[in-house]
């Protein structure tokens, strides 16, 4: 498989678990997502899901879309995989907050 190829399948893979995201937390107060421990988990996991992804998109995509957090979200991927007791729920959401430019940039760029 290409590299374009791959890169398309992990970008329609981001927005797949973005559009999770939003139809979950959309109905949610940040209180009520920092008392709710399994939305927490499911949150923290498909943000990983999302760093992994990127973190496997070919470096020519990334050099295209410098202003991205591309390290920031394998950096969170890590936490979540390693140290996942250290994460509090306000650092999830923050990370929740930040999808939007990732969405636009998968949209943009060739998810199929």
């Amino acid at each position: 498989m290409q590299s374009a190829d791959r890169d398309a399948d992990r970008l329609e893979l981001i927005l797949k678990v973005i559009a999770d995201l939003d139809r979950r937390l959309g109905r949610l107060s940040p209180e009520q997502f920092a008392d709710d421990g399994d939305e927490r988990d499911l949150t923290a996991y498909r943000l990983s899901v999302i760093g992994e992804n990127a973190n496997k998109l070919s470096g020519a995509l990334k050099a295209r879309h410098p202003t991205l957090p591309w390290r920031e979200m394998y950096l969170f991927r890590n936490l979540v995989s390693h140290e996942y007791v250290v994460i509090a729920s306000r650092f999830v959401w923050a990370a929740t907050q930040e999808l939007e430019p990732i969405k636009a940039m998968c949209d943009r760029t060739g998810a199929r």
